[in-house]
This record gives C-alpha cells, sequence and structure tokens, in this order.
C-alpha cells in the first residue's frame, strides 16, 4: 500500500526542460559555441556542480561555465516570466486525487528552493506539498538516492512504502537505489532499456498515475 508519493519537479509537473533547452541555444549563439542535442540530454536532471563537470569534460576551460549557465538562466527565467509555467497535463486532477485520498505528497528536485517555491506558488499547488527537499538541501545529486532518502523521512515513511513519480533517467536511478518504488512519465528523453526495467511501471502520462494506483 503506498502511503506517501513524491513528486520530481521538472520535465515531470511542468514542461520547462523544453524551454530550458531553447534557452541554452539562445545562449549558445550569444557566446558562439554549439551545444549538440546529445550532450544536452546527458545534462538534463544534473545540478549546476554536476553540469559543471559535463562541461569541463566536453570544452575544457575553454567555456565559462558558470557565466554561460548564467546567461542561460537569465533567458529561462525570462521565458517564464512572459509565456507562464507549463503545467504537465493530469497533475492538478492527480494533485486533487491523493488529497481526497489522504496520500500526502513531497517533492524531490535538483533544482533550488526559491524557484521552486515560485513554481508552485505560481502554478497554485503549493498546498498540496507538506515538503519540499531540492537540491541545495542535499550533499549529493540524482542518481545518488539522498534526497529520495530525505523526503521519505520528512514524510515519515519507510522507503518502501512510498511512491516516486519520474522522468529521468538520474531520477529513475535514484529512486531505485533508495529501494523506492518508481513510475517513470517521460519527457523529452525515452529512457533506455536498462532504466526502464527499474520501473514498476512506464506511463505515458500523468493522467495515468491515478489509474495505476486504484488497480
Amino acid at each position: 500500500m503506498i502511503k506517501a508519493v513524491i513528486f520530481d519537479q521538472d520535465g515531470l509537473m511542468f514542461d520547462t526542460e523544453r524551454i530550458s533547452g531553447i534557452a541554452w541555444h539562445q545562449a549558445e549563439k550569444e557566446w558562439g559555441i554549439h551545444l549538440e542535442e546529445c550532450f544536452l540530454k546527458t545534462i538534463r536532471g544534473m545540478n549546476h556542480q554536476d553540469a559543471r563537470i559535463r562541461f569541463e569534460e566536453v570544452f575544457g576551460d575553454s567555456v565559462d561555465f558558470m557565466a554561460f549557465r548564467g546567461k542561460k538562466q537569465e533567458i529561462f527565467e525570462a521565458l517564464l516570466e512572459k509565456d507562464g509555467i507549463p503545467v504537465k497535463p493530469g497533475l492538478y486532477e492527480l494533485l486533487e486525487y491523493l488529497e481526497a485520498q489522504k496520500i500526502p505528497a513531497a517533492l524531490a528536485s535538483a533544482s533550488r528552493m526559491e524557484y521552486t517555491e515560485r513554481n508552485l506558488e505560481k502554478t497554485g499547488i503549493r498546498r498540496y506539498f507538506c515538503h519540499l527537499v531540492t537540491g541545495d538541501m542535499v550533499s549529493h545529486a540524482k542518481p545518488n538516492p539522498e534526497i529520495f532518502w530525505k523526503a521519505a523521512e520528512l514524510l515519515g515513511e519507510k522507503p518502501e512504502d512510498c511512491l516516486v513519480l519520474e522522468d529521468s533517467e538520474a531520477g529513475i536511478q535514484a529512486a531505485h537505489a533508495a529501494g523506492i518504488d518508481v513510475l517513470c512519465v517521460p519527457d523529452m528523453k525515452m529512457p533506455a532499456e536498462s532504466y526502464q526495467q527499474m520501473t514498476a511501471a512506464m506511463l505515458k502520462s500523468l493522467d495515468d498515475v491515478k489509474g495505476w494506483l486504484t488497480a
């Protein structure tokens, strides 16, 4: 029996990974460099420390990563301010269902707390989450299981009594390592077969989560 649900944020609840990709490509034009899509796929879901390592592996010291990322974030924030935060289909209905069933929800995201709080407030869903765990609250990012262990601890539940909702390979791996069942709702990248095998199910959208829970 599932006693609590832990949500990822970007790519799972909000269609922000697509906007992040647009921001990266706009930033690269200003900097005169080119980011292959296959490279961007490897850093989706990473915190900025891990993304910096990947950049250094590819570009060495030819790119000032923090300055470049700062420009990307500036563009990203401007796009969100202009067009709003795009919510994934089925999110509101799922949160309402969990609330009605008295199943508490937490959020576990690599993003920073300020960004997370703003997204939840602007989309009107902050009240559904009793706990938030963000990248600035843990020492190790996904695929390390620390963030999910912390979320389960704050919920007051054993990991095996929780359920994680994720879209990324790193998130799937982290939940699996934490001993928590994970449902994957893919976003811009379909996880490789080896990661799909770590999940309890692969679903097309958040609309399907309620059906899985009631089955």
